[in-house]
């Protein structure tokens, strides 16, 4: 995927990932594309999932073509096959960003510092 400029959204973008994820996605070192799951929200067109490419640009998925179970927060391993791509859920990654992102807000409160806010009301950690 080539980059595109930041904070571009799309509806259904190809590829789209399929519901079908090995458990043993998580338990190894992942050297794939990575997709962050930004949010789910209901539209008319049913549930999605804004998901950020590693370019920073997000796109709109529907929910029920990524794993099951999926999660807001929740990091993706994206890996291409022979019906399209794949997406599995990178529990392991996934947690320890959560843990990390937690310990630096925890550090910030700590010190009193506020975090800095941008001209769209959203903070940056």
């Amino acid at each position: 995927m080539k980059d595109e400029p930041q904070a571009q959204q799309e509806q259904n973008p190809a590829p789209t990932a399929s519901a079908a994820a090995p458990a043993a996605a998580s338990a190894t070192v992942w050297t794939g594309e990575r997709w962050t799951v930004d949010g789910i929200e209901d539209t008319p067109t049913g549930r999605m999932a804004r998901v950020e490419l590693p370019s920073g640009r997000t796109v709109d998925i529907l929910l029920s073509a990524l794993p099951s179970g999926v999660q807001e927060g929740d990091i993706l391993g994206i890996q291409d096959g022979p019906d399209g791509a794949v997406a599995h859920i990178l529990r392991e990654e996934t947690q320890a960003r959560r843990a990390e992102a937690g310990a630096e807000l925890d550090a910030r409160n700590a010190r009193g510092a506020a975090l800095p806010v941008n001209a769209d009301g959203e903070m940056t950690l």
